[in-house]
């Protein structure tokens, strides 16, 4: 097809999954509810960046750098664009 690129590689999968579900890698997201990491709280509302999208749709890695730094494997429901 003109104008169509073809997906290869397991990053292009994994953009194209994400995608669908409405996070891309490098997009902002925000947390629909608290998570407690080692005892310390994200907030709700705590802003994130999508690192990695998991080509099962399931599940978003996800770091964050305020309050305090942690990366985070949570599901699309946790999340908001």
């Amino acid at each position: 097809m003109a104008g169509r690129r073809e997906l290869t590689g397991e990053a292009s999968v994994r953009k194209a999954v994400a995608l669908r579900r409405g996070f891309a890698e490098l997009s902002v997201v925000s947390l629909r509810h608290p998570v407690n990491i080692d005892g310390r709280i994200l907030p709700t509302g705590t802003k994130g960046t999508v690192v990695a999208a998991y080509a099962d749709g399931v599940g978003y890695e996800i770091e964050f750098f305020r309050p305090f730094q942690a990366m985070v494997t949570l599901k699309a429901g946790d999340l908001t664009g």
